[in-house]
């Protein structure tokens, strides 16, 4: 109860600025479509912690840190799938835009394509780059802030004044998506990672493709892979 209360003081507080600038409110409703300046964004962030080359670094640190990359991105993988899981298997709450809170969100027309009605917690945008941002910030800890930065104010603030979340929503999804991603950085993944460097050693074209493949899936919050569960799922339903 105390949290409902505190997430409607804020969006009640938020929602008094709706109306009042018309460009901020379409800026608010462009970055949360956008994926140009969500998840892409943030993976440029991936590729220059991949391409960076630090003074003195030898060549053995750097395929350190390429290990620590590929191991993150297999984590947000992981992690982008578990938090689609939980929206859709947890009844926490609908989005703010469909609880009939009576508030003024801005919200344009268009922007309530592909939002599910059914559940809006934790947030899935919120629990994937917050995870992918504790990631790059064990790799490069300038890169990470700037990247957990990007992830709060651009990703998250806007769905929330949006009411595409709760800002607990939006809380939740950080703190685990950033506990998921530390919990899986400390697994033993050596055998997992000497595998993935002898295929990459022999296949380097192949390697960079595939990875290059899941960084753009990623960078689009794996929608595609999303669509195609759905639609498996409803097919398998009516069969």
């Amino acid at each position: 109860m105390v949290i409902e209360n505190a997430d409607v003081a804020i969006l009640t507080f938020l929602t008094g600025f709706a109306g009042k600038c018309g460009w901020f409110d379409h800026l608010m409703n462009a970055m949360s479509r956008f994926d140009l300046v969500k998840g892409v964004a943030i993976l440029c962030l991936f590729w220059y912690a991949w391409a960076q080359v630090e003074p003195d670094q030898s060549f053995r640190e750097r395929d350190e840190r390429h290990e620590r990359l590929v191991n993150v991105l297999i984590g947000s993988l992981l992690i982008g799938a578990l938090s689609r899981a939980l929206q859709l298997l947890l009844n926490v709450h609908v989005r703010p835009l469909y609880s009939g809170l009576d508030l003024p969100f801005p919200m344009q027309p268009g922007g309530l394509a592909g939002l599910n009605t059914w559940n809006s917690f934790p947030s899935d945008h919120s629990m994937l780059f917050c995870a992918l941002s504790a990631g790059l910030w064990t790799v490069n800890r300038r890169v990470g802030t700037i990247a957990f930065i990007w992830s709060l104010m651009v990703i998250d603030f806007p769905r929330i004044y949006l009411g595409i979340h709760y800002p607990s929503d939006v809380a939740a999804g950080a703190i685990l998506g950033i506990l998921c991603m530390m919990g899986f950085l400390c697994l033993p993944l050596t055998r997992l990672n000497n595998l993935i460097s002898g295929w990459r050693n022999a296949h380097q074209g192949a390697f960079m493709a595939i990875l290059f493949f899941v960084v753009d899936e990623l960078a689009h919050l794996l929608e595609e892979f999303r669509g195609i569960a759905t639609g498996l799922g409803h097919f398998f339903h009516n069969t």
